[in-house]
C-alpha cells in the first residue's frame, strides 16, 4: 500500500507528458539506434537470451519486456508522450509485430564504433544504420507488389517525416580515465564522433531530415563504473560519483554538442535536436529526495552491501556460486525508491522522470559554459 502511494505521489509531483504541448511537430514515426538505454528487444531476439521477471516488474507489457530495467524507457514514455505505441526491434519477427510507427535497432551493450572479437554486441552504428537501409528497402518493396501489409509497415513519406533517434555512445567510452592523458581521451572521443557523423550523413543522403540525440548520462555516477574504478576514494566528488568518469563524459557531451551544431549548419533542410540527459541524470543524483527517490546511487536489483549492492561477478536475477557459497542477486521491495535498476541502468521511475524533463524543453542544445573548442578533424 505505502509503494502505491508513493507512487501516486511521484505522478503528482512530475509535469504531464505531453509531447504535442512541447514539440510543434508530429511525427508519424520513430526509427530508433542506441544501445542498452533504448533497445526494446533487439539483443533478446538477435542473441536468443530470454530476459524475464524482474526485468520489465513495473509495467505491464504484456509480453516479455526485452528491455534491461524493472519497466519503460526514455524512449518508451517519449513515444507515449507522441501518441504512438512502442516500438518493436528490427530482428522481431515473432507475433506479427507492426512496424507502422517506425523501428528500433538499438540492442544492448552496442556501440558507435564497429564491434571487435571481444564486444558483447556485434550491433554497431554502422550495422544498425545498415539493417535500417535493409528495412526501408524491403517496406518499399513489399508496398510496392501489394497493400495488404500497408497497416503494419510505415508509408514511403514516414521516412522522410518520421524522426531519427539516437541514445548511444555509452559502451564506447570506457577505461580508467585517471591513466588517461587528455589527448588519449580527446582522440577516443574524436574517432567514436567521426564515425557518428558518418552514420547520420548516411541516413540524411536517405532521405532523413528530423535528427534527435541523447548525450551521455552521467556515467560516473553509475554503481558499476564506481564498483570497477573506485577504489580511491580521492577520485570521488560530493555526491560520490567518479569525477574522472563524469569529465570524460561531459568533454563527449561538448564534442557531440558541437558536431550536432555543425550537423544542423550543414544541412540547412533538417531538424537537429540535441537533449542534454547529463544535466538532468546529475540533478537527480544531486536532489534525488526532492523527486521522491531515496536511493540515488546503489542499484535496486544486485548483490552486496550498501552503498552499491552490485558486483559485478553477478547480474540482476541470476543465481551463482560466489566465494564458496550460492547467492543470488534480488530486486529491492520499491524499484521507485530508487534511480539505478541494475548498476548501469535506470528504473521505471527514474526514466519517467528524465522524461518529463526533457519534454519541458529546458535541456534542448543547451548553451554550455565550457568553452571547449571542437576538435573533430574536418573533411
Amino acid at each position: 500500500m505505502a509503494g502505491k502511494l508513493k507512487a501516486f505521489i511521484l505522478l503528482l509531483t512530475l509535469p504531464t507528458l505531453s509531447f504535442t504541448n512541447s514539440f510543434p511537430v508530429q511525427y508519424p514515426a520513430v526509427f530508433n539506434f542506441g544501445d542498452s538505454n533504448s533497445e526494446t528487444g533487439e539483443f533478446v531476439a538477435g542473441r536468443g537470451v530470454l530476459i524475464g521477471l524482474p526485468y520489465g516488474r513495473a509495467y505491464n507489457f504484456g509480453k516479455l519486456a526485452g528491455r534491461i530495467s524493472d519497466g519503460r524507457l526514455i524512449v518508451d514514455f517519449l513515444m507515449d508522450a507522441m501518441g504512438l505505441p512502442f516500438l518493436n526491434p528490427y530482428l522481431n519477427a515473432i507475433g506479427a509485430p507492426s512496424f507502422k510507427n517506425g523501428c528500433n535497432f538499438a540492442a544492448a551493450g552496442c556501440t558507435v564504433l564497429p564491434a571487435t572479437g571481444s564486444s558483447i554486441c556485434p550491433y554497431s552504428l554502422r550495422i544498425q544504420v545498415a539493417q535500417f537501409l535493409r528495412f526501408k528497402a524491403l517496406v518499399l518493396e513489399l508496398q510496392s507488389e501489394s497493400k495488404e501489409l500497408d497497416r503494419h509497415l510505415p508509408s514511403e513519406d514516414y521516412f522522410g517525416k518520421g524522426l531519427y533517434m539516437f541514445d548511444i555512445g555509452q559502451n564506447d567510452l570506457g577505461g580508467d580515465f585517471d591513466s588517461m592523458s587528455s589527448h588519449q581521451v580527446l582522440d577516443m572521443i574524436q574517432t567514436i564522433l567521426t564515425e557518428f557523423k558518418a552514420g547520420v550523413e548516411v541516413l540524411y543522403e536517405e532521405g532523413a531530415r528530423n535528427f534527435w540525440v541523447h548525450n551521455m548520462r552521467a556515467v560516473g555516477c553509475m554503481a558499476q563504473t564506481i564498483f570497477t574504478f573506485g577504489t580511491d576514494k580521492s577520485r570521488f566528488d560530493e555526491l560520490g560519483c567518479l569525477i574522472s568518469h563524469n569529465q570524460a563524459a561531459k568533454l563527449f557531451n561538448q564534442q557531440l554538442h558541437e558536431l550536432w551544431r555543425k550537423l544542423k549548419s550543414q544541412y540547412s533542410d533538417a531538424n537537429v535536436t540535441y537533449t542534454d540527459i547529463f544535466t538532468i541524470h546529475l540533478d537527480l543524483i544531486a536532489n534525488h529526495t526532492r523527486y521522491g527517490f531515496k536511493q540515488p546511487i546503489m542499484a535496486c536489483c544486485g548483490y552486496g552491501a550498501p552503498p552499491l549492492n552490485y558486483d559485478s561477478r553477478i547480474s540482476c536475477g541470476q543465481t551463482q556460486v560466489l566465494d564458496g557459497r550460492s547467492v543470488t542477486a534480488e530486486a529491492c521491495k520499491d524499484g521507485a525508491e530508487y534511480v539505478s535498476w541494475d548498476g548501469t541502468h535506470l528504473t521505471d521511475a527514474a526514466n519517467q522522470y528524465i522524461s518529463s524533463e526533457i519534454l519541458t524543453r529546458k535541456h534542448f542544445d543547451p548553451l554550455f559554459s565550457d568553452k571547449t573548442p571542437f576538435l573533430l578533424k574536418s573533411e
